[in-house]
């Protein structure tokens, strides 16, 4: 995706470790993660982190509903 003349690519990756438990969708700018929004299992919210100021709105706007779909329904862990 192109904002403002600026190239995005978005990318999903798992995440195990503790309170890290779900599934997320990355935006890379180059070789920077600009935000995540991560689908956790272990507290069943979705959260985004920013990893820079001065995120484009445009660009949030696209990924949530994305996310939304990609990242799916929640798997919360059951202890056997």
């Amino acid at each position: 995706m192109i904002v403002h003349g600026v190239e995005y690519h978005f990318c999903t990756a798992s995440s195990v470790t503790l309170g890290h438990d779900g599934l997320g969708l990355e935006c890379v700018r180059g070789d920077q993660i600009i935000f995540e929004i991560f689908r956790n299992d272990e507290t069943l919210r979705f959260e985004v982190t920013l990893f820079e100021r001065d995120v484009p709105l445009e660009l949030l706007e696209y990924a949530v509903p994305v996310a939304r779909e990609l990242l799916g329904n929640f798997d919360p862990f059951v202890p056997s």
